[in-house]
């Protein structure tokens, strides 16, 4: 599996990385067989939002089963960081030179890859080996998922990976910003599933939502104060919830 002790320990050439391409490779075949043009554009835009939605999910369930409020996941974060820097870049690539031919495609690989820039340069900031701000990064953040409890989530997640003793810390950071983030982004009415990304699988927000809505992990947040922010979420993408 993606994040497990193999791929960050034995797989040193991003096997599964290379694998996931081969697989979406052969896909196409059947793809630029059966389907016109138009619909085949639309199809690899899917498949490029897809691709980004399984790797953050793969992520962040690896926190979900992190039991260790001390140490983190991996047994070495620099070396596992190396790895998905090059599980990103075999990924991309894959896409870039499918946008040789589909020359609107580069704004949507350059859109949904930068969540994945995103979380990395989080997770560095949390490792200590990088001098970024936290806050710009969880700004960044959040004007893609636009969800202040999604934002606060997904941070703890990142920091209770690689540095779990600080996941508090960066709750508190994030919080601090709360006023900032709602500026920036606006609270949206509830979600709804009208849109023709409602696939499961393809919105980011959505499967960020429904992660955090079903986390049953111990957060260093007041038990109270968790329960209100699921109930919040709960209630804000009901209506998408219900038609999946």
């Amino acid at each position: 599996d993606l994040f497990d002790r193999k791929w960050e320990v034995e797989l040193t050439h991003n096997e599964l990385a290379m694998t996931l391409t081969r697989t979406l490779d052969d896909f196409m075949v059947d793809l630029e067989t059966f389907l016109d043009e138009f619909m085949l554009k639309k199809t690899v835009d899917a498949l490029v939002a897809a691709t980004v939605v399984f790797y953050v999910k793969c992520l962040l369930l690896k926190s979900e089963k992190h039991n260790n409020n001390k140490v983190p996941y991996f047994g070495d974060v620099a070396k596992a960081l190396e790895r998905m820097d090059r599980d990103v870049k075999t990924m991309k690539e894959y896409f870039d030179g499918l946008a040789e031919g589909m020359p609107a495609l580069v704004k949507v690989i350059e859109k949904e890859f930068s969540v994945l820039l995103t979380l990395q340069e989080l997770m560095r900031v949390a490792a200590k080996l990088s001098e970024s701000d936290a806050s710009d990064f969880i700004l960044v953040l959040h004007k893609r998922v636009k969800d202040i409890n999604i934002t606060k989530h997904v941070v703890g997640d990142l920091w209770h990976l690689v540095q779990p003793t600080e996941e508090r810390s960066v709750w508190e950071i994030t919080e601090s910003l709360e006023e900032s983030l709602l500026a920036v982004c606006p609270p949206e009415p509830a979600k709804t599933a009208g849109d023709r990304l409602n696939v499961p699988g393809l919105r980011l927000d959505e499967t960020l939502a429904k992660l955090c809505i079903e986390s049953k992990r111990k957060r260093p947040v007041h038990v109270g104060t968790l329960e209100k922010m699921v109930t919040t979420m709960k209630n804000n993408w009901a209506a998408s919830e219900g038609e999946n």
